[in-house]
């Protein structure tokens, strides 16, 4: 159920300079640990180790005060502190004892980077006695709690000969969150990497998660704020009271049953969670309001713990209102799976893994909320106990009833654009362009171009996309860049300037996320639910733009209006809107160019070469190719362009104009991948959740979208009724009453009652018509015999 987040930062000199401050001081690393315990190394002017106390602080609302050591040769250190927020965080150093903090910069603090594995945490930590599909076997729990349990660590870590294993536990208390020392599982451990231990049960508290904190030997227990490793953190059944070995389906359902009724007294988050995407599809592609789950990926092996019988679950990245995250998980075929059909539903989270802003305050903290009200619970009611069916009342599947699509935008190739309302046209020019801009979130993506070359090398009048940059209100401004060395086909990211390298899939920075998966895809999560994917393709970039339903009408750039009206796409700075049929010349010159920024706009990182070559961020005296001629069919060109490209024009007209069969085969290839996206993206119709029915199950892989179906199996002595499969249709509804399962013999009942009961309507119909024509043959005897009467008596008279 947790994603991790890492990233380290590569720097030239191992040090940034960081101007954020009063006054700028160098410091390594500019990351480390939500946990604390990394050694943060900095000079400055005026800190010699004769000099009066240093003192770092962390924080502007929750300010943590650390000391520092001033070393011989000026180098100063400060242990950086346990944390409860997630990104860039405040850092000042005062020289003068506490009494000003002169220097500044920012520390990002970022999840992940446990340097404590233990071994077979799974399995052994955190002892689950069954799987969420499994029954229980308290033969083997039996066996479990008897099994040593390992733990290993970098042993050049400390210099000392010797070290401290402590329990520290997690707790949250109304609008308090705290990390808290609980005992020393071991002390003065010799430093070799590796301890094993048999654990005891302790008396019963209040902590049921924790972490493992490994430091160098200190004769006091639970110092704060030391050099030191910490491991996952995770549910401390390991070392749980006596009663939770004895007994622990009752230990674990007292406690399922007790979450329960506090879930009552909690704000019901579930209504504001953003709707699932309804398949796998829509998920892989909707980037900006979905990142993958690292605990349940296509692209990590899909090991799905938490949700057997998923290959692929995604989180939202922004948090509802109430600090809450959704989780959406799929099955193979690409349907949403549901709780009440599998244990391996999706389910959302009180806590959103990532936490959410303003962070600090339960159940916004980052991953530790997640795990107290939604990961723990889940090892009460589902691991440790039978009772998932409570905790998937509380965490129900979304429907996708609500959800809604974003739109696609793309730029790639010579650049050839289609915007969000799918007018395609090329603009090749040469300089930085804004590409999308939302004002109502302050949302910028930039596009710089380059000019590219022929086969033989040369320079012809086309270009290629080589950098984009992006930023969304006050978050991280992120680059993704062609290497300038050009040595290597992946692309490049910059974070407020600075490379960073993936040591994990998902980087986790302010107002922005960044996932590496494949080394050549780089995709941006924005809070808004803006998505960026930029993808290299023999050498050069592609972006996908997606953009969620809540900015439409609201975005400009080369990317357009988008208002579900093409024709007014070309629409300027100033508000002047291009025809939509005006040549190609007259929309490179009056709609292109009129989105060039400017320097103070910019938010590229420049070398010196660069800063020369865009001072000019629309290049006047660049004339593109914009009507290449057309090559002979029969030519030895036309064949191959004709092979390479088909019957994709914006692949024929790179071809045509540059020679360059790289360029126009990554035409081709960015250009089937919008398509398919656009594909995916379509809305797709859904129909109401059917229950499972009393007395039987569905079978088949129940799926709740256009054309799927759903289709019960009823227990013996029972029938499925009044109908055994229904299809979802195009209009959102079910082509019959989904069936339910009733006993056979009242079925039996119900038929023989019914046949019984349309003979006994019949005889009675047949008895009315016989009853009327008999009442027909009286009428008709009666004005015979009146008739009769009258002739005899005419005849009398």
């Amino acid at each position: 159920m947790l994603a991790v987040a890492v990233f380290s930062l590569v720097l030239a000199a191992s040090c940034v300079h960081a101007q954020d401050g009063p006054l700028p001081i160098v410091f390594t690393p500019t990351f480390g640990t939500l946990m604390g315990g990394d050694e943060l190394v900095f000079t400055a002017p005026n800190i010699t180790s004769s000099g009066g106390q240093v003192y770092c602080r962390f924080g502007v609302v929750d300010q943590v005060t650390v000391a520092g050591v001033v070393g011989p040769d000026g180098l100063t250190s400060c242990i950086t502190p346990v944390l409860y927020e997630i990104g860039r965080v405040s850092f000042q150093v005062s020289v003068d004892g506490g009494s000003t903090y002169s220097y500044g910069a920012n520390f990002t603090a970022v999840l992940g980077m446990e340097g404590v594995n233990l071994v077979d945490i799974n399995s052994k930590w955190q002892r689950p006695i069954k799987s969420a599909t499994s029954p229980l076997d308290l033969a083997a729990w039996r066996e479990l709690i008897k099994e040593q349990l390992t733990l290993t660590w970098d042993r050049d870590s400390f210099d000392s000969a010797s070290v401290n294993v402590e329990l520290w536990g997690y707790k949250e208390e109304g609008s308090q969150a705290s990390w808290d020392f609980m005992y020393s599982v071991a002390r003065q451990v010799p430093n070799t990497g590796t301890y094993t231990f048999r654990p005891e049960s302790t008396p019963d508290s209040v902590y049921h998660t924790g972490k493992i904190r490994v430091s160098g030997f200190t004769e006091q227990e639970g110092v704060p704020n030391i050099r030191a490793l910490w491991s996952n953190v995770h549910a401390l059944a390991w070392q749980f009271e006596e009663l939770f070995y004895q007994d622990p389906v009752t230990w674990s359902t007292q406690r399922c049953m007790a979450w329960r009724e506090a879930e009552k007294e909690l704000p019901n988050f579930v209504p504001d969670m953003p709707p699932c995407p309804c398949t796998l599809q829509q998920a892989l592609v909707d980037t900006g309001r979905f990142q993958l789950d690292t605990g349940c990926a296509l692209s990590l092996g899909s090991t799905c713990t938490y949700h057997p019988g998923a290959v692929h679950c995604v989180r939202s990245i922004a948090a509802s209102p109430d600090g809450a995250g959704q989780q959406c998980c799929y099955a193979a075929d690409g349907r949403e799976l549901f709780t009440g059909d599998t244990a391996g539903g999706s389910t959302p989270d009180r806590g959103h893994v990532f936490g959410a802003p303003p962070y600090r305050v339960p159940p916004r903290v980052p991953s530790y909320s997640h795990w107290i009200h939604d990961v723990t619970t889940f090892y009460y009611c589902c691991l440790w106990s039978d009772n998932c069916d409570v905790y998937f009342e509380l965490r129900p599947t979304d429907d996708c009833t609500r959800y809604v699509p974003p739109k696609a935008g793309a730029v790639f190739g010579d650049p050839h654009v289609i915007t969000l309302d799918g007018r395609s046209y090329t603009f090749n020019g040469l300089g930085e362009y804004t590409l999308l801009q939302a004002d109502d979130i302050g949302l910028r993506i930039q596009v710089r171009t380059a000019q590219v070359s022929n086969a033989q090398g040369e320079l012809v009048h086309a270009t290629a996309c080589s950098s984009f940059a992006m930023r969304e209100g006050a978050s991280d401004t992120v680059e993704v860049r062609l290497p300038r060395a050009r040595d290597t086909e992946v692309p490049q990211v910059l974070v407020n300037g600075e490379v960073v390298r993936f040591d994990t899939p998902v980087i986790t920075l302010s107002g922005v996320y960044v996932a590496s998966v494949v080394p050549s895809n780089v995709t941006v999560h924005f809070q808004s639910g803006v998505g960026v994917e930029v993808r290299s393709e023999g050498g050069l970039l592609t972006a996908l733009v997606l953009v969620p339903p809540q900015l439409k009408s609201k975005t400009q750039g080369l990317l357009g209006s988008w208002n579900d009206n093409p024709d007014d796409d070309f629409t300027t700075p100033s508000g002047d809107t291009v025809p939509s049929t005006a040549d190609q010349m007259t929309i490179y010159n009056d709609f292109g160019a009129s989105w060039a920024i400017t320097s103070q706009t910019s938010l590229f990182v420049y070398s010196a070469q660069e800063e020369a070559m865009y001072a000019d961020k629309h290049d006047p005296d660049f004339t593109p190719i914009v009507n290449p001629p057309a090559l002979p069919a029969e030519s030895a060109e036309g064949r191959r362009m004709a092979q390479i490209c088909g019957d994709n024009d914006q692949c024929v007209f790179d071809f045509t104009a540059t020679r360059n069969e790289v360029l126009a085969a990554s035409t081709r290839w960015a250009h089937d991948w919008y398509q398919a996206v656009s594909k995916d993206t379509r809305k797709v119709a859904t129909c109401p959740y059917v229950p499972t029915p009393e007395h039987g199950s569905k079978v088949g892989g129940p799926s709740y979208v256009e054309n799927g179906a759903v289709t019960i199996a009823c227990n013996e002595g029972y029938t499925p009724h009044p109908t055994r499969t229904v299809t979802c249709r195009r209009d959102g509804t079910w082509d019959g009453v989904p069936g339910t399962c009733v006993a056979s013999n009242a079925t039996t009942a119900a038929v023989a009652g019914g046949v019984i009961g349309g003979v006994a309507v019949l005889c009675v119909v047949i008895g009315l018509l016989v009853w009327r024509m008999r009442d027909d043959k009286e009428s008709t005897r009666s004005e015979d015999y009146k008739d009769d009467s009258k002739k005899d008596s005419t005849q009398e008279t």
